[in-house]
């Protein structure tokens, strides 16, 4: 008998991108913690999606994809001041993750480095020339270990 597989929801298809993070940064040394709020009763509280340390160095991130590496993306003023919160009282530093889907690459843009839209939300910019600025988990690394700061990665 053959069995007909539902799609994934969105939602589901969320938190498996999650957990491919997690299993990455996890390979590359870290201790991680998924802290998926959305759609719990949690949304008051400020967490992160996804929480990384290595060598004492704490990463926050808010995790975001797309299949469409040629629009923006957008979030809301909200999910950034609970992110920005989160990392000031956990003595780290916030990102968004971007993954591609396609293309399999993470990408993380510091929070500092979003662009604020008209309305006060935010907003990223994949399109190649603006990839170029994101750092990729082996950054993450050097970031942890004490290779290089962010503002070394920033200002290349």
């Amino acid at each position: 008998m053959f069995t007909v597989a539902k799609p994934m929801s969105a939602r589901r298809r969320g938190f498996a991108h999650e957990r491919d993070l997690a299993r990455k940064l996890w390979a590359k040394g870290f201790a991680v913690m998924r802290a998926p709020a959305s759609g719990s009763k949690a949304k008051r509280l400020r967490y992160p999606d996804l929480v990384a340390i290595r060598n004492r160095v704490v990463f926050a991130f808010e995790i975001k994809t797309t299949s469409n590496a040629s629009r923006d993306i957008y979030i809301e003023k909200e999910q950034i001041e609970k992110l920005i919160e989160f990392s000031k009282r956990a003595g780290g530093e916030a990102f968004i993750a971007v993954k591609v889907v396609g293309e399999g690459e993470w990408y993380f843009i510091p929070v500092s480095e979003l662009v604020v839209t008209p309305g006060g939300n935010y907003k990223i910019t994949l399109r190649e020339e603006s990839r170029s600025r994101f750092l990729r988990i082996d950054n993450l690394v050097s970031l942890a270990l004490g290779v290089k700061t962010l503002r070394e990665f920033l200002e290349k």
